[in-house]
């Protein structure tokens, strides 16, 4: 990226996981990530001579928390800190949400300048999130509403898996879901509130492991469809995470929030949340669906802002 925000290229590769699996082991991931790591960046030398580099920046940790901390990062962070001490420029960190927020930002051309919400949703994170912009780079994340067990996208993973789709599942089972023709399933769930134990003020508790239970049942039934268990999976999730938006609401009326992760790329989910808030004064500020999953583009928007805010400023 260069320092007016524009992408000058990018490379990706989608972790392998092997058949019937449902995830990686962290040491799995780490050795992955080494060995593909150098290969994108060699297939990246014809752009990378066309350029010159002012800074790095990697992920470093999941959030901007003390103690936030995952093997997995090592790999990144070992990659930025050589190539930046060989060409002799700054290296800058950052955590993974906050690259997802900022490429959800970026890819929408949006900039936030006041607290607003944001819906983390991704393979393994289900949380609500009141974002902050920071003066100089980057933000503060306050976790106010988080599942007690599972994601989202592990009850999407495990139930494709279990009907037979690869991991990860969402895609093949957003395809099922298109094709269903049949009433959708109501799934129960509940969301609690527990203003004692959370610093911030106040806390929203969802527990997924009971509606996964209940779809589980639903597929060894045999009494209902793939299709139409697919398509009732995504409409759970929006009316979910509609309902938590409107709890949320009621106890902070901020005006905007964010959707970011793999599954907030989901049409299904998108859909049906924005109908059950519409009557809701609420922007909905959907990241565009390639960049959805993608953090490091938010990575590479920040140190673009560390060096037009803050080296310049020097």
């Amino acid at each position: 990226m260069d320092t007016s925000y524009q992408l000058l290229d990018q490379r990706r590769q989608v972790l392998a996981v092997p058949e019937g699996k449902r995830g990686l082991r962290q040491s799995e991931a780490l050795f992955q990530h080494v060995r593909e790591l150098p290969v994108l960046l060699e297939s990246m030398e014809s752009s990378l001579n066309q350029v010159q580099l002012k800074a790095v920046g990697y992920s470093n940790r999941p959030r901007n928390i003390e103690g936030s901390y995952m093997p997995v990062f090592l790999a990144g962070e070992s990659l930025a800190r050589s190539v930046a001490a060989i060409h002799q420029v700054p290296c800058f960190s950052y955590s993974h949400q906050e690259g997802h927020l900022a490429a959800g930002l970026w890819s929408l051309g949006l900039e936030m300048n006041h607290p607003f919400y944001a819906l983390h949703l991704s393979g393994g994170t289900t949380e609500l999130l009141r974002v902050t912009p920071m003066r100089g780079v980057g933000y503060t994340a306050a976790v106010v509403a988080q599942t007690s067990d599972i994601s989202l996208g592990q009850l999407i993973d495990r139930l494709g898996v279990a009907m037979g789709l690869s991991f990860p599942a969402g895609p093949d089972l957003e395809k099922l879901a298109q094709k269903n023709e049949l009433p959708l399933i109501d799934v129960p769930f509940s969301i609690h509130h527990n203003q004692s134990s959370h610093k911030d003020g106040f806390y929203l508790e969802l527990s997924l492991s009971g509606p996964e239970t209940f779809l589980q049942r639903c597929l060894q039934s045999s009494s209902y469809s793939n299709e139409q268990l697919a398509a009732s999976i995504f409409h759970f999730s929006g009316i979910l995470l509609g309902t938590l938006m409107k709890k949320a609401l009621t106890l902070e009326p901020l005006a905007s929030v964010l959707t970011v992760g793999g599954v907030a790329s989901n049409c299904l989910v998108r859909e049906t949340m924005e109908a059950f808030l519409k009557k809701l004064r609420l922007n909905i500020h959907h990241a565009q669906k390639e960049f959805c999953s993608d953090n490091a583009a938010g990575t590479a928007v920040l140190t673009a802002v560390h060096i037009n805010r803050v080296l310049i400023d020097q």
